[in-house]
């Protein structure tokens, strides 16, 4: 079931246009609403002319555009710009507008690179993967500044967004990459999961040998994946789908039960692919 919100305000008859989520606003609260749940996609160009002018012509609200047009010209941080709509709308209450008007002020003493891996990192724990990989890939192959070490970092991070969705072979790639820039242990062990993962065991010997890793954490490695491989979780699975064979002895429905399986998995896997 969505979530209802209660409108105090006009409804636009004109909506203003969210690029970046490609979303139709047509009051204040869904303007406050969208503020709040995608707190770090926001950036300075949200605080623009055209925002100002759908407020005062579309919401009727001249005050608040003639308020927020100053702030512009004032060069006002976008925290305080973003907060005088917040409050403006009375959608959030005050300590909500203060938590989101202290996440944006983290970004504004940040570099550009800086603030796009934030928001990558942040799309990653809402499980937003595809748009967590955008982010970073955005970053790399943007003409930011930005040192080795972090840019190490950022590929360690698109490598862990490759494997959440499988891609192993791609994330064995970002992993290396990231090592070289690096030089951080955590992403050489990521390296070598990604290559057992995928099934590539000459891939996993050759970066061994070129990286000169020790044998015992070769073994920490093959122990680690091995032990995921033969979990219980794993093991219960595979005797669960053993156990169908016996209970569902038409072949008929013993594949429809399976399918049901894997129908739930492509779900989960679909929600994690949303744009």
């Amino acid at each position: 079931m969505g979530e209802l919100i209660l409108c105090k305000r006009p409804i636009a008859a004109t909506p203003y246009f969210i690029d970046e989520l490609s979303l139709n606003i047509y009051s204040l609260e869904e303007l406050s609403y969208y503020v709040s749940h995608n707190v770090y996609l926001l950036n300075s160009s949200f605080s623009n002319m055209d925002l100002c002018r759908w407020i005062g012509k579309e919401l009727d609200m001249k005050d608040l555009e003639a308020e927020l047009v100053h702030l512009i010209q004032e060069n006002t941080p976008l925290h305080i710009f973003v907060g005088h709509i917040l409050t403006a709308c009375g959608y959030l209450t005050a300590s909500e507008i203060k938590q989101v008007m202290d996440v944006i002020a983290t970004f504004e003493n940040k570099s550009e690179a800086e603030c796009k891996k934030i928001r990558g990192d942040r799309l990653m724990e809402k499980q937003r993967i595809v748009d967590a990989i955008y982010e970073y890939e955005n970053i790399l192959d943007g003409d930011l500044e930005m040192t080795k070490s972090f840019e190490g970092n950022v590929y360690h991070n698109l490598g862990t967004a490759y494997c959440r969705l499988f891609f192993f072979r791609e994330a064995a790639s970002c992993f290396e990459k990231a090592y070289l820039s690096n030089h951080n242990t955590g992403s050489l062990r990521s390296l070598l999961y990604a290559y057992l993962c995928s099934g590539d065991n000459d891939g996993f010997d050759h970066a061994v040998t070129r990286f000169s890793i020790p044998e015992a954490d070769v073994e920490t490695v093959r122990s680690t994946v091995d032990g995921i491989f033969h979990n219980s979780a794993i093991t219960n699975f595979s005797d669960m789908i053993n156990q169908m064979r016996v209970d569902y002895r038409d072949p008929l429905v013993y594949q429809q039960k399976l399918q049901e399986i894997v129908n739930e998995w492509k779900i989960d896997y679909n929600r994690l692919c949303r744009i």
